[in-house]
């Protein structure tokens, strides 16, 4: 054989195996993205950046094919349970149970303050004038009612006595039961806060200015199932979460943009929505020990004499956010 012609075979050998290592590689590469189910309580501005995210494709880059499904919180932790959601957005309520014994973690924190803004018909224009109203809450016992009762404590009114509730008045509905004379007042989350005050309604307060200890802190809740089985899928999903938290916080034209698309609303109306989302949202995706603390002593308003026990390895695990948060750093 002539030496042409072992250098021919010798480059046809190296050309099919590269060849071949192309084509093992190729299914990783171009893997099918894995669905997702995360469970939201309400479609709202404080998960944003999530929307955010899925809309840009962040996501999918985690080979996620990320889809929200509404639902209510104690159906969503039961759905969780069973595996028939994946992850669940509904914060404050999540870590609540957490800490009475369901299996649930916290991997990714959104907001550190209460997203709820308490909004009045114009004529009331004080806490003091609020006894014997009608206010508006999403239903019993959940989040932004907890929230609303420990500041009317604050106040000086009996959260149970002095005021009536009307359940079934997410911010949309309430928003027109206020316009329409039917509640006194109401708890809104933006962008209904912002719309509410275009429309001449009251802001009485922002709550997670005036109630700085009822933190709420909806973000990325799973089981210790998951993130024993799937540590992976967990990693990814949080990676893709910070992600989305960044690209929303850095890049403010195409977050308005996006707002005003999502929630159908002027792009002025979505500026000053963007800047609320902002101060309530976190900065990296975590909150401290002491913040976690605040959301189980929440429970006192339930009607509970004891906070629940607070242990924060129970509750929390940021692991995969802190590892997610240096691989960002370094590129």
């Amino acid at each position: 054989m002539t030496r042409g012609a072992c250098w021919r075979i010798k480059a046809l050998g190296l050309a099919l195996g590269i060849v071949l290592c192309l084509l093992f590689a190729i299914p990783s590469a171009f893997s099918a993205a894995a669905k997702i189910r995360l469970a939201q309580p309400t479609t709202a501005v404080m998960y944003a950046p999530l929307y955010l995210g899925r809309q840009q494709g962040i996501f999918a880059d985690e080979l996620i094919d990320l889809e929200f499904m509404t639902m209510r919180t104690d159906l969503a932790i039961a759905a969780l349970g069973t595996g028939e959601i994946d992850y669940i957005a509904h914060g404050g309520a999540a870590l609540r149970a957490a800490a009475q014994g369901f299996p649930l973690k916290l991997v990714f924190a959104l907001d550190h303050k209460s997203p709820f803004w308490l909004v009045t018909r114009p004529e009331i224009k004080n806490v003091a004038q609020l006894h014997g109203k009608r206010i508006g809450v999403s239903f019993p016992g959940d989040t932004p009612q907890l929230v609303l009762k420990r500041f009317f404590r604050q106040q000086g009114i009996d959260p149970d006595r002095e005021v009536s509730y009307v359940a079934g008045q997410f911010s949309s509905t309430a928003l027109q039961s206020l316009l329409a004379g039917a509640l006194d007042a109401a708890v809104l989350a933006p962008p209904f806060n912002v719309l509410a005050e275009e429309k001449r309604l009251r802001i009485l307060t922002f709550l997670g200015q005036s109630v700085p200890d009822a933190t709420t802190s909806n973000g990325i809740v799973t089981t210790d199932q998951k993130i024993k089985s799937r540590p992976d899928e967990v990693k990814r999903m949080v990676r893709a979460s910070l992600k989305s938290l960044y690209a929303f916080r850095q890049r403010k034209a195409v977050a308005v943009e996006f707002l005003a698309n999502q929630f159908d609303i002027p792009q002025k109306t979505a500026a000053r929505v963007y800047s609320d989302a902002l101060d309530i949202l976190t900065p990296a995706g975590e909150i401290s020990e002491a913040k976690a603390r605040n959301i189980l002593d929440m429970m006192r308003e339930t009607g509970k004499t004891e906070s629940l026990p607070f242990h924060p390895e129970a509750i929390l695990d940021f692991s995969f956010l802190r590892a997610a948060r240096k691989e960002i750093e370094k590129k």
